[in-house]
């Protein structure tokens, strides 16, 4: 099966469930995102990615009424302020200012493994990296100049987790993603599960670092082949993966399965 067929199957396979209607289906696949012209709302959107990883949505900001609500503490999102109040040691500190001023909800664990002490370092990290660019345009001509070279795509994402603790490879391509640069798709782990189940990518490949970067190759290659965006290809997948259309209020349930066996029965191919 060619990567266009492969793309092609899908959309039709999330088409076939009578309340997935072209409107809904197309209204997840066009990124409505447009790159801010501001850099305290691409450090919004970092601390928004940041804390989108296993249930940390929910002790951060579900825990202080909305994410947006951390804007008290960081100076309405301005990352030179942010680092200028907190060198790259205090999380500890900043982390004391959220419970003063923001009273979370639930237990607050401070040990290294915690959610909270963890996030604040990538709160930290994220203004001092943002304080290196002089503005927005130039955080921009930055990221475009690996955006834009598919050979040096994949290196924007990794430098910017090893530039911001706790943001690893995937959740720095969601930022990019949701960002605007939808030349870029997240390698989550419904993408990961279909890609391996097909032999996408490799099945015996133990490295999460490797995995995350062949599946962001693919991502690519289906994209390029049928003529759209990684943004799109990466929503046709997750969709299927986790069966829920956020921007409409549906769930079908995951369709993972389902999915691959579909494919693995009516092409011999995979």
């Amino acid at each position: 099966m060619t990567d266009k067929e492969l793309y092609k199957t899908a959309i039709k396979f999330l088409s076939s469930f009578p309340a997935v209607t072209d409107v809904i289906l197309n209204k997840h696949l066009k990124s409505v995102h447009s790159k801010p012209k501001d850099l305290s709302i691409v450090y919004f959107k970092i601390c928004v990615s940041a804390q989108n990883k296993q249930m940390s949505s929910k002790v951060i900001g579900g825990s202080i009424n909305g994410l947006e609500n951390l804007s008290k503490v960081l100076f309405d999102f301005d990352p030179v302020k942010v680092a200028e109040a907190y060198n790259k040691s205090e999380k500890d500190k900043l982390l004391d200012r959220i419970i003063e001023s923001l009273n979370p909800h639930g237990q607050i664990r401070r040990t290294s493994r915690s959610i909270w002490p963890q996030y604040c370092q990538s709160v930290i990290d994220a203004a001092h990296f943002l304080c290196s660019f002089k503005d927005v345009d130039d955080f921009y001509k930055w990221a475009d100049f690996f955006a834009e070279d598919f050979r040096a795509k994949p290196a924007l994402p990794l430098m910017i987790s090893y530039e911001i603790s706790g943001i690893g490879f995937p959740l720095a391509c969601d930022f990019l993603k949701e960002l605007g640069f939808s030349e870029y798709g997240k390698p989550d782990v419904h993408l990961k599960d279909i890609f391996k189940a097909l032999g996408l990518i490799d099945q015996n490949e133990k490295s999460v670092t490797k995995l995350d970067y062949q599946t962001l190759k693919v991502i690519d290659r289906i994209a390029k082949e049928n003529n759209t965006t990684a943004y799109s290809v990466d929503k046709v997948f997750w969709l299927i993966g986790s069966g829920t259309f956020y921007l409409s209020d549906l769930k079908i349930g995951s369709q993972k399965k389902t999915f691959i066996e579909q494919i693995k029965k009516t092409l011999k191919t995979f």
